[in-house]
């Protein structure tokens, strides 16, 4: 867009420009090199310019800012490539998620080369800090990015009103900020995705659909048409074409994570696990690995009785979250629907070891042992879930079936020395 158009616009909407970085508002730090990640947020902590925080990737950085409680994000310093969701996976994120806040923006890169910076540029960063950088490089690439981002010029401090007034549902002052930028900008498929959501919201999906289809002839690869249309068409409960609209979402951004976990969660919603697993298969073909990942993968595999395929995946879980007693619980259900008794009972133990009156592995412990004779442990443990938890109903079930299987073998006992007299 023309930096006079946007100009008139930013004075139509009274765009509001901050000067300097408040030292109330946080810094997010996002490098997966744990040690150049602690210099950067040590070098801003002394300086004394904004509160630091800090995540490994775009990934986690996106919960890091879910859970701000109310504080404000100044700027952001990325690493361009990092596992899970790289630099402009995430950027693209902030600028398209009505939920997220978008401020400025300064991605480093290291071998950088004319091809790393036009993508930056494209991408909407504000500032570059080539690696191998100096300590003394970092607070002025950051107050450079400030500057850079707030600015009349700036077409994404419209946007980002825009974003403001979809979240306080101020829906006609959203649409025609969209509407105005849409109108700069004859190509771009941004503005058209953004009404769509207004559409949604009016609850008009026809409509919504409409405009994606008008965004996806001005941009054929902006993933979040892709994304726009599967949720939309899922909450038509258009399985076959959501699921095509989400693989496409998937094909276009391969590597980031979050696309992954919006099928999951849509799909799992409405239990079709068969689907959920080929979207996130897609995942593991591409080496990408994530904590959800696992989550997902193992839950739609067990829901479907693959107990091997399960249990992989739940030890992968596992290993990122060691105590999980859920976790433990399944590994054991599917160790012991693969004849792997030993195994079973190990996670059993260590999930009653970590915690002791959680009723679902008790019981479970409590069925196993059943099934190798020893009723009178797996009455004790019964007994201890059922007071946990007076109103488990297949907890009772099971209880008296043991007991009575002990009363018939006691009664055979008694009666055995009459026999032999």
């Amino acid at each position: 867009m023309a930096d006079d158009i946007t100009k008139s616009l930013a004075a139509k909407y009274k765009i509001q420009v901050q000067t300097q970085i408040d030292p109330k508002d946080v810094i997010l730090i996002v490098e997966d090199q744990t040690d150049l990640r602690l210099i950067v947020s040590h070098q801003i902590q002394k300086q004394n310019i904004g509160v630091v925080r800090q995540a490994t990737n775009g990934y986690e950085a996106i919960e890091v800012i879910k859970n701000l409680d109310g504080l404000k994000i100044a700027a952001v310093i990325c690493d361009m490539d990092m596992p899970v969701m790289n630099g402009l996976d995430f950027l693209a994120e902030l600028r398209e998620n009505p939920a997220l806040d978008r401020g400025p923006f300064c991605l480093t890169m290291e071998s950088v080369s004319k091809e790393k910076i036009m993508l930056a540029v494209e991408n909407g960063c504000d500032e570059l800090l080539v690696k191998p950088f100096t300590l003394a490089d970092i607070v002025p690439k950051l107050r450079s990015a400030f500057t850079k981002y707030h600015n009349a010029a700036n077409p994404e401090k419209l946007y980002e009103l825009a974003k403001q007034h979809f979240r306080a549902e101020r829906f006609d002052e959203a649409e025609k900020i969209y509407k105005e930028l849409g109108s700069g900008v004859k190509g771009a498929a941004r503005p058209v995705v953004g009404l769509a959501r207004i559409e949604l919201k009016r609850k008009r999906p026809a409509e919504a659909l409409k405009l994606l289809e008008e965004a996806e002839r001005r941009n054929p690869h902006y993933v979040h048409v892709f994304h726009e249309r599967a949720m939309i068409l899922s909450a038509q409960n258009d399985w076959s074409k959501a699921t095509t609209a989400f693989r496409k979402a998937i094909d276009l951004s391969p590597l980031n994570a979050l696309r992954y976990k919006a099928a999951a969660e849509v799909l799992f919603g409405v239990k079709r696990f068969k689907e959920a697993i080929e979207v996130l298969e897609i995942a593991v073909k591409h080496k990408l690995d994530f904590p959800d990942l696992h989550h997902y993968l193992s839950q739609a595999k067990l829901a479907l009785k693959d107990y091997k395929g399960a249990a992989k995946h739940i030890r992968s879980a596992l290993s990122a979250d060691p105590e999980n007693v859920p976790y433990l619980n399944q590994l054991g259900i599917c160790m012991k629907e693969t004849g792997e008794h030993e195994e079973a009972m190990k996670a059993y133990n260590q999930a009653i070891k970590n915690d002791p009156q959680n009723v679902d592995a008790l019981y479970n412990k409590a069925v196993l042992v059943a099934s190798k004779g020893d009723n009178v442990e797996a009455v004790k443990l019964l007994e201890r879930a059922l007071r946990k938890k007076p109103d488990f109903k297949e907890g009772k079930a099971k209880l008296e079936e043991y007991r009575q299987v002990l009363a018939v073998a006691a009664e055979a006992a008694a009666a055995a020395p009459k026999a032999a007299g």
